[in-house]
């Protein structure tokens, strides 16, 4: 390597790095400048190295014109920092002040807006809306008026902790007032922009409570239906039947009760809330029961005022006997044989009745009144009629083809129970609505309900009409109406016969749905009749 001296007056620059330190040459040996650019000390063999002269720099007008203008001008920002600096500190310190002891605006815990309040102020403003809102809700548990219990929050265990409610009021009251300058400025501008919201919590709901109430009620509601039933028949009453209404039963579900309590209590709900039990119907309803003993048919004969005594005690006494007959299905009703022979022994009197044609006295006139109102009864209950005869001539007390006469055990009436229930039969003779002295019988047929408003009517038309014959001249042989041949009275007078259809209609809403033809009877024609004497007068002279 050839070692060459730093040439004389040589002004280059050197990094710090390629310059040996000055402190590190002193008592080594010279240093040389190296062809290839580095420095090397000089041995004992080597030529010292002379050391470039230090170089002054100087300095003309404009450099330090220039100069003196710069530091000046660092002066002065130096300065306006400065001041900037303490004008900014004190427009914070004022910006912050307002708030040092108070919330920040915007700050809420539940909802409660705590600007500019102190820490035990925003405390008790808290706390008064927790104690609120513990108390808000309440729910009583009803049903048709009576009140089992009324639920609230704490009673299902529903409770504010209050360390709680401290620690979140430190913490709204935190926001704003810790940290540093910047901090503080930023949580400021935070809720002045979008606001800062705290809320306390409740505890969860504890179920055991709840689940006891909602058992005990779901207990109180737990009952089997009860069917109804007739338990009794007395055909003297105005409604003849005593039936045992039907018992609903109840069942309550007591997940679903307490879903809807839930439902209420977290919708905020309070008030009254009406429990709605399951209801069980009954597999036999009071209306069941009274659809078998509706009423199916009545039969009403008017008596008259001027009909004897005796003949209505007849009348009231068959009568008797039919009220309270009761027909199974099947079962046929016979007239003499449910009232029985008619005999002075069995309480009958004598009264006037028809003997072919003729009225006659008899024991048990009047009974045949009684027959007509039953059979009238029947048809219109849509019984089936197995045995009826008409009288032979017309009655005053119905419509031709609508009577039926009995006499001993020759001429009965009898019917048929053709439903599939029941029959109860109730007869009376009774004064008419609205008179004190007339009087009337009334014979009613319950049964299997005929539908929905269903009732039976009769229609009847004429189809022949027949004249009398020649008047009827009797001989008076014992002289009680006319003892002589020139003497008549008049026994009877002269009447039409009729031949008459009589028909039994259906009617449902008031429309005639079916009818058909029951009996087509004759009634004979009266022909007028006469006693008449048998003396001469001759004889008498």
């Amino acid at each position: 390597m050839q070692n060459r001296q730093l040439p004389q007056g040589y002004n280059g620059r050197y990094s710090a790095q390629s310059v040996p330190d000055q402190r590190s040459l002193r008592g080594s040996a010279p240093v040389y400048y190296t062809s290839t650019g580095g420095w090397q000390s000089q041995g004992q063999n080597q030529t010292p190295v002379r050391r470039r002269p230090t170089q002054r720099v100087y300095l003309n007008k404009r450099q330090v014109k220039r100069l003196v203008i710069f530091l000046v001008l660092l002066g002065i920002a130096a300065g306006i920092y400065t001041v900037s600096q303490k004008v900014q500190t004190r427009e914070t310190n004022e910006l912050l002040a307002p708030y040092a002891d108070v919330f920040l605006p915007n700050v809420s815990v539940d909802g409660i807006d705590l600007a500019g309040m102190s820490f035990e102020e925003a405390r008790a403003a808290v706390l008064t809306a927790v104690e609120s809102r513990q108390n808000s809700w309440n729910l009583s548990l009803n049903y048709e008026g009576h009140t089992f219990i009324t639920l609230n929050q704490e009673l299902l265990g529903v409770t504010t902790d209050l360390s709680e409610v401290d620690r979140i009021l430190h913490e709204a009251f935190a926001f704003g007032h810790t940290g540093s300058t910047e901090d503080r400025i930023r949580d400021l501008q935070t809720a002045a922009e979008s606001g800062m919201s705290f809320y306390t919590t409740q505890s969860d709901m504890t179920d055991e409570y709840l689940d006891s109430v909602v058992a005990q009620i779901a207990a109180y509601f737990e009952r089997q239906p009860t069917d109804a039933y007739l338990a009794g028949f007395d055909p003297d009453l105005a409604d003849p039947f005593i039936v045992v209404d039907d018992i609903p039963g109840y069942h309550l579900n007591p997940d679903t009760l307490k879903e809807e309590i839930l439902h209420q209590f977290a919708s905020g709900i309070s008030g009254d809330f009406e429990i709605q039990p399951e209801i069980l119907p009954a597999a036999v309803t009071t209306a069941a029961v009274r659809s078998r003993i509706s009423l199916r048919g009545e039969g009403i004969t008017l008596i008259s005022t001027s009909s004897p005594d005796g003949r209505n005690a007849n009348i009231d006494l068959s009568l008797g006997f039919v009220n309270g007959v009761i027909l199974q299905p099947g079962e046929t009703f016979s007239f003499n044989k449910v009232v029985g022979e008619r005999s002075a022994s069995r309480g009958f009197v004598e009264a006037i009745e028809y003997v072919n044609g003729v009225e006659v006295p008899g024991i048990g006139g009047g009974v045949c009144q009684s027959s007509t109102t039953v059979y009238l009864a029947a048809l219109l209950s849509g019984l089936e009629i197995v045995e009826r005869s008409p009288h032979s001539m017309k009655v005053s007390y119905t419509e031709l083809g609508r009577d039926a006469t009995v006499s001993g055990n020759r001429i009965d009436l009898k019917f048929r129970n053709n439903t599939e229930g029941t029959l109860y039969i109730t007869a009376h003779m009774t004064l008419q609505p609205k008179s004190s002295k007339r009087y009337q019988c009334v014979v009613r047929i319950y049964g299997p309900s005929l539908g929905e408003n269903v009732h039976y009517a009769l229609r009847s038309e004429t189809v022949d009409v027949l004249f009398p014959d020649e008047p009827i001249m009797k001989n008076d042989m014992e002289g009680i109406y006319a003892v002589y041949e020139d003497e008549m009275y008049q026994y009877q007078t002269a009447r039409d016969g009729y031949v008459i259809s009589t028909f039994l209609q259906r009617v449902q809403d008031g429309e005639v749905t079916n009818e058909q033809k029951i009996s087509t009877d004759t009634y004979r024609p009266q022909p007028d009749g006469y006693y008449v004497g048998i003396k001469s007068r001759d004889e008498e002279v």
